[in-house]
């Protein structure tokens, strides 16, 4: 992050004025143009959106897009190296949720240090070109797979969940087809279920990505995109967390690239509210 503050700091003289009221901002606030638009941007330091993109061309960016996603990897790296100087070495009277949370944090750490940003990049691409997404896993995986699946939907309005349990699991297999997307959630235990369903839907001409733990998962043989992360297990409970930390990056690079679409979904969702009042 410290580079990227230098390379802001050095160009300040050439800035316009406007374009100085953003790198000011930016100084103060990095994390603000991280998850904001160019237009709520500008609006923030009272500029018009192009400036604000005009100030990323003036860094060297192609554009706003661009430049928000080096921001949120740095921003993410800089969060991660702090989070690693802070695992405690082992300690023998330490207690019981302390060593279940440095197991979690470690998982996180090792899914830093493996993780391919180009794959993320493709899985993130191909999840903004499907003409319809679906979402599957293990029964052990669905509450991560609902939650995801009901993002992308919110975000995106073009994503089921499937689950072979219902009926409408198998008017969903019937209408899939080429141009559309299956996202499986593979952890162990590894079922029939998940795999059978990933052969249907290749059969079908749909494209996998796959979200597991290992390279020996039995799904890889059906995937065009697979993002490997590993799931803690205590006590035979599995924790998700790194999965979380996973799929919160993907739906922020998704945010990223699809700003004005998930944005004006996310209004029409924001009007129901006030409509029928929801929130205190």
């Amino acid at each position: 992050m410290q580079d990227l503050l230098r390379s802001v700091s050095n160009s300040y003289p050439e800035f316009s004025s406007g374009q100085k009221k953003v790198g000011d901002l930016f100084f103060k606030e990095p994390i603000f143009l991280a998850f904001s638009s160019a237009l709520e941007v500008g609006r923030r330091v009272n500029v018009s959106e192009s400036t604000v993109i005009r100030w990323t061309q003036k860094l060297g960016y192609t554009g706003y897009a661009e430049f928000q996603q080096v921001v949120q990897r740095k921003l993410a790296e800089e969060r991660l190296e702090k989070a690693e100087q802070k695992i405690p070495e082992p300690v023998a009277d330490q207690s019981f949720l302390e060593n279940l949370l440095d197991a979690d944090i470690s998982s996180i750490v090792k899914l830093k240090k493996t993780i391919k940003e180009d794959q993320l990049l493709k899985v993130v691409d191909r999840i903004s070109q499907a003409d319809r997404i679906y979402v599957t896993g293990n029964f052990f995986d669905y509450g991560i797979a609902h939650w995801f699946s009901n993002w992308l939907n919110l975000a995106l309005d073009h994503t089921e969940m499937m689950y072979s349990s219902t009926g409408e699991y198998y008017t969903q297999l019937s209408k899939m087809a080429k141009g559309d997307l299956v996202i499986a959630f593979v952890f162990p235990r590894y079922s029939r279920m998940v795999i059978d369903t990933l052969k249907s839907a290749k059969s079908r001409g749909a494209d996998v990505i796959v979200l597991t733990d290992s390279a020996d998962s039995p799904a890889l043989a059906y995937a065009d995109h697979v993002l490997t992360v590993s799931v803690n297990t205590n006590l035979n409970i599995d924790s998700y967390t790194s999965v979380h930390a996973l799929l919160t990056s993907i739906m922020r690079f998704v945010y990223v690239k699809e700003q004005a679409k998930v944005n004006a979904n996310l209004a029409k969702v924001e009007a129901v509210y006030k409509e029928r009042n929801i929130f205190m």
